[in-house]
């Protein structure tokens, strides 16, 4: 097959007016009706001869030597046969575009751009052609091997062979002659090198056509083996499970529309992997082709859908008009392994019959990948018409200023995998902690991985700056859509490193933690031993955590706490990290024979009842019960507000300062001084004279209090 390029200079005109020179391809704001052509003569001769557009924005209708060849819809390739009209000189290509008023094309979801955006040019061909192979593979044997399947189109292939051969670097891995009578074809191939993310991996697959020994035609594209399933909440990528995160990409990039440059491309997803994503959603229209190649070369699983924003599928022309560029899309991209699933609309006005018929041509035209929508629909319309039209997992666009909503809808979506398809938005573009909360908080739903709300992938919006005159502030201002992480340049915004930060935290780990205004024990104190101990620290999280809580308990955010706030050990001292939790008809007991002259109780603070927060000041919490080896035994009382205080440094908005008149503040720490703060207080009970010690009990009051005890010492 010789081709022979029709980009270049050709006439061009807005309406009827004069005609004026344009290089082709082109993409120019929105100018209504326009017409472009050009004049050409045939380079060769062929037994069949194809006019190619690789795409146009919005609509067009073509015309070779006065006869109509056709209408095209928007983004995707057109092909017509030419060799019956067209003559060897002199020929006369004429295209009307149409970029405004246009049955299914421009939406108002970002700045639209008319023109002959990609290439065009002639395909000479023999009368034996290959028009389409689709390659697919399945993995056996633990990811080792593979089942090459391999289904063939061809126009007049009596009496023909295909040869097919698979190549890695360099390398035949794969080499067959079958006859072309035959339209599916599989084969076995061991040790293949799988194509992931982190390893992708890519093979030359070069298909034949042959006939008496002559090659009549070659089809050739790369392709790669690997595999992509949903399993309950999550995807699994060659067996393993993989979190989806990405960012959703346009393709413009400042004021150059849908005309591109390849380097400009993979800078783009350059970018984009090395803000640590595994996946690009391609919004929302088919991109240039060399963007899937790129993809494939990168590691970078991609998503792509047919251009609706808002659009009403009840509309025949609109419904139809985008499963036809979807369809078309498909064909020309399924063989890409970066590609992971088909996305059938975004954010629509929706019909069910859309929903089915959508879903019904992708898994006709590629059966191998999976299917779904973008979608901000209703949680619950969600759950019912997603599993009607049978797609493989749930979306959402869960936009907030706090992380309710998200959780809701993992919650409520949660017997297949749910992907945030959108997130972010102008809620966290310049906002670097909350990004950070966000990102960390569907870590979280992904690793708890629970029917309770789990989560499979999130794609922030979005990668860069947009131009969009149809927003007010605050995500647009002066027609920028100031939502990236990148300008419209590619120049970082002010989330761009905390967006690749945060993915790396470990959400396991401890905040950080900070000791202040700490007070020291005497010398030559030691600790008692912890003989019996109790406490129910579920039935506390239960009643504290689970139920109504106190105002000063009710919180926007987790704490770095359990049954009481974590404490981490200094090298000064050893006491408990999380603290002996004493609450209604509880004791904890101590011993160690020691002499002693005085002890001190670390803690005497609530979790609950405490003052200033709540309780009566005076009022019993706990009692100390010190046994002496005598047999003797002494009580110490714990009162709000005298021995004992609340463990919370703020209240609400406030810091305050909980002051207990015999019980003097040992420290403080915090994980978060904006938000947790805490304090400890050192109880110190001393004896008239130096006695032995047999036990030490704290016993509960059993009147509501909640008294935390962090170690006790003596001296």
């Amino acid at each position: 097959m010789k081709k022979q390029s029709l980009n270049g200079v050709w006439k061009y005109r807005v309406g009827k007016g004069a005609w004026r020179e344009r290089s082709v391809p082109f993409s120019t704001l929105a100018v209504g009706h326009s017409e472009c052509e050009r004049e050409f003569d045939l380079d060769f001769d062929a037994e069949r001869i194809e006019l190619k557009f690789d795409g146009i924005t919005y609509g067009a209708c073509v015309y070779l030597n006065g006869s109509i060849l056709g209408k095209m819809l928007p983004y995707c390739e057109y092909s017509f046969d030419i060799t019956d009209i067209a003559k060897k000189k002199g020929n006369l290509l004429h295209v009307e575009i149409e970029d405004i008023n246009v049955e299914f094309g421009p939406v108002a979801g970002w700045e639209n751009f008319g023109g002959i955006i990609r290439d065009v040019y002639i395909s000479y061909k023999e009368k034996n052609q290959i028009k389409d192979v689709f390659f697919s593979s399945e993995l056996i044997n633990g990811y080792k091997d593979a089942i090459c399947n391999f289904k063939f189109e061809s126009e007049n292939f009596s009496e023909c062979t295909y040869e097919i051969t698979l190549l890695y670097e360099g390398k035949v891995v794969l080499e067959k002659s079958i006859s072309a009578e035959i339209n599916e074809y599989s084969e076995k191939i061991g040790d293949v090198n799988l194509w992931s993310t982190e390893s992708p991996n890519l093979y030359q697959m070069q298909i034949k056509l042959l006939k008496n020994g002559v090659i009549k035609d070659v089809y050739s594209e790369r392709i790669g083996f690997r595999e992509i399933k949903c399993e309950r909440h999550r995807f699994l990528i060659n067996g393993e499970s993989v979190f989806l995160k990405g960012v959703c990409k346009h393709e413009m990039i400042g004021d150059s529309g849908h005309i591109v440059k390849k380097e400009d491309i993979r800078r783009d997803l350059e970018i984009i992997k090395e803000l640590g994503c595994n996946f690009v959603r391609l919004v929302h229209y088919p991109h240039a082709k060399v963007v899937l190649d790129i993809a494939d070369e990168l590691g970078l699983m991609v998503s792509e859908e047919p251009g609706l924003w808002w659009s009403d599928t009840a509309d025949p022309k609109i419904a139809s008009g985008s499963i036809e560029v979807l369809r078309r899309t498909i064909l020309r991209d399924r063989n890409h392994p970066s590609v992971a699933f088909w996305l059938c609309f975004n954010e629509c006005k929706f019909t069910e019959d859309f929903l089915i018929q959508s879903a019904k041509m992708c898994k006709a035209t590629d059966p191998t990948r999976l299917v779904s929508g973008a979608n901000c629909m209703s949680d619950e319309d969600t759950l019912k018409y997603y599993n009607i039209c049978g797609f493989d997992f749930y979306t959402m666009h869960p936009y907030s200023q706090t992380f309710d909503r998200s959780r809701k809808s993992a919650k409520i979506l949660n017997d297949k995998p749910l992907v945030f398809t959108e997130w972010g938005g102008h809620f966290v573009y310049d906002n670097p902690k909350l990004m950070r909360e966000f990102i960390l908080e569907m870590k979280k739903l992904y690793e708890k991985n629970s029917d309770d709300g789990a989560l499979a992938g999130a794609f922030l919006w979005a990668f860069a700056e947009i131009k969009d005159f149809n927003r007010e502030k605050p995500a647009t201002v002066e027609g920028r859509l100031l939502e990236g992480l990148v300008d419209s340049e590619r120049n970082p915004e002010m989330c761009f490193q905390v967006f690749r930060e945060a993915w790396k935290e470990d959400i396991n780990a401890s905040a950080p933690f900070e000791l202040t205004s700490l007070s020291h024990l005497d010398e030559d104190v030691k600790p008692l031993e912890l003989i019996t101990y109790k406490g129910n620290y579920q039935m506390l999280k239960d009643e504290l955590f689970g139920g109504p809580k106190p105002d000063f308990l009710v919180e926007q955010r987790p704490r770095v706490i359990k049954a009481g706030p974590v404490f981490e050990s200094t090298k000064d001292f050893d006491i408990f990290s999380e603290p002996l939790v004493l609450s209604d008809g509880e004791k904890i007991k101590f011993g160690g024979k020691a002499d002693v002259n005085s002890v001190y109780v670390l803690g005497s603070v609530s979790l609950s009842l405490g003052y200033p927060l709540s309780g009566e000041y005076g009022e019993m919490a706990a009692t100390v019960r010190v046994t002496f080896d005598d047999g003797t035994a002494e009580d110490y009382p714990i009162r709000n507000g005298i021995e004992l205080t609340t463990v919370f440094k703020t209240y609400r908005s406030s810091r305050i300062d909980p002051i207990a008149e015999r019980a003097e503040r040992f420290c403080e720490f915090s994980y978060d001084k904006s938000f947790e703060m805490y304090v400890m207080n050192k109880l110190k009970i001393d004896f008239n004279e130096r006695k032995n010690i047999k036990t030490l009990e704290i016993i509960s009051e059993n009147n509501g209090y909640t008294v935390l005890t962090y170690g006790v010492f003596v001296k």
